[in-house]
């Protein structure tokens, strides 16, 4: 798990007492071979981060991108 929330441009240290949410994400993104014993890896955003932001992967990293304005809820 993640030590602070996934989007680079905040990286909020985790702590359970903050709001937001931890996603789940398979490794095996890009097709490639699954080894028997992977497991999904987990993220992080923030409170303020969950609502501006989405996790996508590019390149083959596990990443954040802004929303869509019209999707993305007004910050607190």
């Amino acid at each position: 798990m993640t030590n602070n929330c996934l989007n680079p441009a905040c990286r909020v240290p985790f702590s359970h007492d903050l709001d937001g949410r931890i996603f789940s994400v398979d490794p095996d993104l890009e097709g490639c071979r699954v080894h028997p014993s992977h497991q999904p890896e987990q993220y992080w955003l923030c409170g303020t981060c969950i609502h501006t932001q989405k996790v996508v992967v590019e390149h083959g990293r596990i990443t954040t991108v802004p929303m869509e304005p019209e999707l993305a809820l007004p910050q607190r």
